[in-house]
């Protein structure tokens, strides 16, 4: 691969076939890599109605039918049992698997963690653990390789860590990584969880995702204890949850609640933007004409200096170029939601039980509302085509009452991290690697990114 041409970068993504795999190739797919199942047809219809097994499915590229499930009737919509039943042994029932008034409770309690005056707090953060990992990659010798997705992992694992713990001593901390990784990597849907059987039928892999579980508990819980034997809770984000208060209730959190919120900060608040800044190093790997516009505003803005929280809104291309990432590759590639009731669309009926699926990934490449959807291109996001972008076509967050609480954090950490590093290094993937998207929890880059650094 070379660096773009006047055309632009059209970055690697699986075959689309064209018409939908056999029932048993396609559930082996779904369970290895589920974007490698999609057809050409989901990139340039709006609707596509079908059955998976028992279930009936509903795959949502019409901007009007997201708003209508995750907004306009999101109370008839509740996240579908499979996720539900992948994630919570490791999240419990935080703002990721609750449903109802559980989860705006927890929602109402969680807001005012998330507000500006925190995240600028945590900015300084952000931009020390960036800035160490900066000198130490400008250092290598120029023959060296190093995967870049990992230390992408390996930062916002720093950072989250700090983030979340910073008031305690580290060594219990970084052995939560670790373990919340090894369960990570048994949590797929097994092909009894896709066709619908019964939570009694059972699953491979349950073993070790248990031990790791365990692992963690026993570390986070440990802290929570220690914490509340202390008169000072802190300001990182464990003492600001044992702080938080329901303002119609008065009521905390008990210690149970504050782990799943922890496990859920710390999955969500670390593996994504890990992920995003990995496929943008991969993507300014091949955009030469991309990666000198970001240098520009980088050079004229900053000067050399270190970033901080304030220049977060003037980092106005930076912030572009990480957009434009997450279309091509959003780490949160699918969501799905379950009807309660019947209900109806247009002519489309909804019967209770059908499973609508939102996936950004296609959505955010679909060819009705995306010009070059395959292109590597960050002047989409340019005010004037944002402006005049269709509501629910971009989706990285997800959308409705349940968009991501820690968007702000998320964007705010990507964009200092990206400007930190790419002031003092280029990124370059290693020639003849051969890179794919595998749909995990995440959608990650596959089987890494061997980069070579050059200082600048």
């Amino acid at each position: 691969m070379t660096a773009a041409s006047s055309i632009g970068f059209i970055p690697a993504f699986p075959a689309r076939h064209e018409r939908r795999l056999p029932l048993l190739q396609l559930l082996k797919t779904l369970r290895e890599n589920a974007i490698g199942t999609y057809t050409q047809d989901a990139f340039e219809r709006d609707i596509i109605i079908y059955r998976l097994g028992f279930k009936p499915m509903i795959l949502a590229n019409h901007p009007n039918l997201i708003r209508h499930v995750m907004l306009d009737n999101a109370a008839n919509y509740e996240r579908d049992p499979v996720g539900k039943r992948l994630l919570e042994p490791g999240l419990g029932k935080g703002l990721l698997t609750s449903e109802g008034a559980d989860w705006k409770r927890q929602r109402r309690m969680m807001a005012p963690i998330f507000q500006p005056r925190r995240l600028a707090g945590f900015a300084a953060i952000m931009t020390e653990y960036s800035e160490r990992l900066a000198g130490k990659l400008a250092a290598l010798p120029a023959t060296c390789t190093v995967d870049m997705a990992e230390q992408m992992m390996l930062l916002t694992l720093d950072i989250i860590a700090r983030t979340m713990f910073g008031s305690d001593d580290g060594a219990d901390v970084s052995a939560v990584g670790p373990a919340m990784d090894r369960y990570q990597a048994t949590v797929r849907p097994n092909i009894p969880d896709l066709i619908g059987l019964p939570r009694w039928v059972p699953r491979p892999a349950a073993g070790e995702g248990q031990r790791a579980l365990a692992e963690m508990d026993a570390i986070i819980n440990g802290l929570i204890q220690r914490r509340r034997e202390r008169n000072d809770l802190g300001n990182d984000l464990l003492g600001l949850l044992l702080a938080a208060r329901d303002d119609e209730t008065g009521a905390a959190l008990d210690d149970r609640e504050v782990r799943d919120q922890m496990a859920t900060f710390f999955l969500a608040g670390h593996e994504t933007t890990a992920t995003a800044l990995a496929w943008t190093w991969y993507l300014l790997s091949h955009a030469s004409d991309v990666e000198a516009k970001l240098h520009a505003e980088l050079d004229g803005l900053l000067g050399g200096r270190a970033a901080t929280y304030a220049d977060y809104e003037r980092l106005t291309y930076t912030r572009m170029v990480l957009e434009e990432a997450m279309r091509l590759y959003p780490p949160a590639h699918t969501t799905a939601r379950q009807a309660i009731a019947e209900d109806r669309f247009g002519e489309i009926a909804i019967p209770p039980g059908t499973m609508v699926i939102v996936s950004p990934y296609i959505m955010q490449r679909h060819r009705l509302y995306w010009r070059n959807p395959d292109v590597f291109d960050p002047e989409n996001f340019a005010p004037e085509r944002t402006a005049q972008r269709r509501r629910y076509t971009y989706l990285p967050f997800g959308a409705g009452p349940r968009i991501c609480i820690g968007q702000g954090f998320a964007m705010i950490e990507a964009v200092l991290i990206l400007a930190t590093l790419a002031q003092k290094l280029r990124a370059r993937l290693v020639p003849g690697t051969k890179v794919a998207p595998v749909a995990k929890i995440t959608l990650r880059p596959s089987p890494g990114l061997p980069m070579t650094i050059q200082p600048r």
